[in-house]
């Protein structure tokens, strides 16, 4: 390759380079833009899991409260425990037909 030929490709080499360090440089602010997303929505996940068991605990309490008479009835408590209770024996009445399919097998 002539010297003319070297010193022509030069500039496009640098041109080049140039042109991937930028992208990379992008690049990687692209993917700590990403991280940091991904980071918060697992924290909000996280959190949002949280909250939803102690809304669960609370209404175990609540329903344990009642029962016990330590809180005052209310209708909507007195609706929600009676629905509460038919499902526990639905549950117990499925349970105990499954453990009688398990004996026959």
């Amino acid at each position: 390759m002539s010297e003319e030929s070297k010193n022509a490709l030069t500039p496009v080499g640098e041109v080049l380079a140039g042109a991937l360090s930028r992208l990379l440089v992008r690049g990687r602010g692209s993917v700590g833009r990403a991280a940091e997303a991904g980071r918060i929505r697992l924290e909000l996940r996280q959190i949002q899991k949280d909250r939803d068991a102690f809304w669960i605990r609370l209404g175990k309490t609540a329903y344990h409260l009642v029962g016990d008479g330590e809180i005052e009835d209310h209708p909507a408590l007195r609706k929600a425990i009676e629905r509460i209770d038919a499902l526990e024996q639905q549950v117990a009445e499925l349970q105990g037909r499954s453990d009688l399919a398990d004996e026959d097998s």
